[in-house]
C-alpha cells in the first residue's frame, strides 16, 4: 500500500489534518490510520453516562471523510520505518508515504497509586470498546469516587449523578481533588466556587486539599483510602490529567519528551522534515507567554492538524502558540475561561489590571432565561494593557462570550481596542448595549491603566 499523505491518529487532529488536506490539495491520497473501531467525541465523553445514555451516540461519523476521499482504516501501527519511508503494522503489512502526520494523541495519566491496577478503575479513554466497560460496570454502581476535580472530573461526576437520577440505583458520588478548588488551574477562584456550589446542589460531596493515597479491595475495588478516611467505592474513575503519546515517535529516532512531547517548530515539523506532528503529543508553549505549555484540548488539536496540514508541501502556516479557552455547564451554571488566570499571571511574573462587571444577560432583566448576576472578568498586562484572560460565569453564553477574549487575546488586542468594539446585542440574548460584558469590563481596566 502506499498514500501521499498518512495521518497516525483519527481523533481532532488527524480527521482535521485530513480536511484540510483535501481542501487545499485534493489530488493527494490520504490515509488516516486508527487504533479503535469508530472516532468518540472527545469533549462528550463524559454526557455518554449521562444526557446521551449510550457510547454509540457520541461517535462522530465517517462517512462525511470518505465521502471527501479519505481512506480511514482501523490499524495497529508497530513502528515507522523513517529510512523506507513505511509505516509497518502489527499484522505485518505496511503502507508507504510521502509525507507523514503524527496524531497520536495522549494517554490518561495513571498515578502510581497502590491498587490502581483493581477491577471497576477507569481512566477515560478514547476507546469506545473501553467506554462501554466503564458504562456497565457504572449502572449498577451505587458508590463512586472520582479522583481528579479539573474539567473532566467535574464533568463525570456530575454525569454519572445524572445516570442514576430517577433510576432504581441512584449514586452517590465524591470528587477528591488536591487543589484548594476544582477547576482551579483553569478559572479564577470565585467561579470554582460557583461550580462547587451546582456540584453540591445535585448531591456530589467535594473533598479538596485531599490526596488518594489507595484503592483497596480484593479483585475489584471497594473503596479509596484518604489521609483519615475510606470512602465507599464500587466504581473510581481517574480523571486527573493526560500525557502525550509519544511511544511510536520516540521508536523510530524522533526527538521527544515524555512530558512535553514529541518536539515540533511553528510549522508543526518534527525533526524529520517529511514528518509533521500535530494534538496532543506535540511540543507547546503559550501564545502569551512563550514558555512550555501542557494545554491538551480538542480546539488546539484541531488548529494544529490544521497548520500541519497546510504546511506538508509548502510552508504556509505558523502556530500561535497554545491558549487554553475552556468552558462547561454545570448543573445550571456555565463558566467559561481563556488565557491566564490571576495565579498564573502572579507566577509568570506578570502584573495585571483587572476589570469586572456584574449585569444580567438579557435587558431588560426580567426576560425569560435572565441570568442576574452574569460575571465577567478581564485580565490586561499593566505595561501595555494587552489582555492576557479572561473569565466568564452565568448562562451558557459564557462559552462564546469567553471566545471573543480567546481572539483578543490572540490579536493582542489591548483594554482601549476591546472597550470600543461593536457587537451584537438583543433583549432576548444579551446584555444591555450599555452593560455589555467584554465591553464594560474593559472600560473598567482601561480607566484604571489610564
Amino acid at each position: 500500500m502506499k498514500s501521499d499523505v498518512v495521518i497516525i491518529g483519527g481523533s481532532a487532529a488527524g480527521l482535521m489534518a485530513a480536511v484540510t488536506l483535501k481542501k487545499r490539495d485534493p489530488g493527494k491520497s490520504v490515509t488516516v490510520l486508527r487504533n479503535v473501531s469508530n472516532t468518540p467525541v472527545p469533549c462528550g465523553i463524559p454526557y455518554i453516562f449521562g444526557i446521551m445514555g449510550a457510547v454509540a451516540k457520541d461517535l462522530i461519523p465517517d462517512q462525511g471523510f470518505i465521502d471527501q476521499g479519505i481512506n480511514i482504516q482501523e490499524r495497529n501501527v508497530t513502528s515507522i520505518d523513517r529510512a523506507q519511508k513505511e509505516v509497518l503494522f502489527a499484522d505485518g503489512e505496511k503502507i508507504a508515504y510521502d509525507k507523514l502526520i503524527i496524531g497520536t494523541g495522549s494517554k490518561p495519566f495513571v498515578p502510581p497509586l497502590p491498587g490502581i491496577d483493581k477491577g471497576n478503575v477507569f481512566t477515560i479513554s478514547k476507546d469506545p470498546v473501553y467506554l462501554e466497560q466503564i458504562f456497565k460496570a457504572l449502572e449498577p454502581a451505587q458508590n463512586v469516587v472520582v479522583i481528579g476535580g479539573g474539567f473532566i472530573g467535574v464533568e463525570m461526576a456530575e454525569q454519572v449523578v445524572a445516570m442514576g437520577a430517577g433510576s432504581n440505583c441512584e449514586k452517590s458520588v465524591t470528587i477528591v481533588e488536591m487543589l484548594p478548588k476544582c477547576l482551579m488551574l483553569a478559572c479564577e477562584e470565585e467561579f470554582c466556587i460557583e461550580i462547587e456550589k451546582e456540584l453540591e446542589n445535585i448531591g456530589i460531596t467535594i473533598k479538596t486539599n485531599c490526596q488518594a493515597l489507595e484503592i483497596s479491595g480484593q479483585e475489584k475495588a471497594d473503596g479509596v483510602k484518604l489521609a483519615d478516611e475510606v470512602l465507599k467505592a464500587d466504581v473510581v474513575i481517574i480523571g486527573i490529567g493526560a500525557q502525550a503519546d509519544i511511544d511510536l515517535a520516540q521508536a523510530c529516532g524522533l526527538e521527544a519528551d515524555p512530558r512535553g512531547g514529541i518536539k515540533v517548530d511553528e510549522y508543526m515539523q518534527t525533526t524529520d522534515p517529511d514528518i509533521f506532528a500535530a494534538g496532543d503529543c506535540a511540543t507547546k508553549f503559550s501564545c502569551i507567554t512563550g514558555q512550555p505549555s501542557g494545554i491538551r484540548l480538542a480546539s488546539v488539536a484541531c488548529s494544529e492538524g490544521m497548520i500541519a496540514a497546510s504546511n506538508l508541501y509548502e510552508k504556509k502556516r505558523k502556530t500561535q502558540g497554545a491558549l487554553g479557552a475552556f468552558s462547561t455547564l454545570v448543573g445550571k451554571r456555565a463558566v467559561a475561561a481563556a488565557g491566564l488566570t490571576s495565579k498564573a499571571a502572579t507566577d509568570a511574573g506578570i502584573d495585571v489590571v483587572i476589570g469586572e462587571v456584574t449585569a444580567p444577560n438579557r435587558h431588560p432583566g426580567h426576560l425569560p432565561g435572565s441570568v442576574p448576576d452574569m460575571k465577567i472578568k478581564l485580565l490586561f498586562r499593566k505595561d501595555n494593557g494587552e489582555v492576557i484572560g479572561g473569565h466568564v460565569s452565568g448562562s451558557e453564553a459564557a462559552a462564546d462570550m469567553v471566545n471573543i477574549i480567546a481572539v483578543a487575546i490572540q490579536a493582542k488586542l489591548n483594554a482601549e481596542q476591546l472597550a470600543v468594539m461593536q457587537y451584537a446585542t438583543h433583549p432576548l440574548l444579551t446584555s444591555s448595549p450599555l452593560t455589555y460584558h467584554v465591553m464594560l469590563a474593559a472600560e473598567n481596566a482601561a480607566v484604571k491603566l489610564g
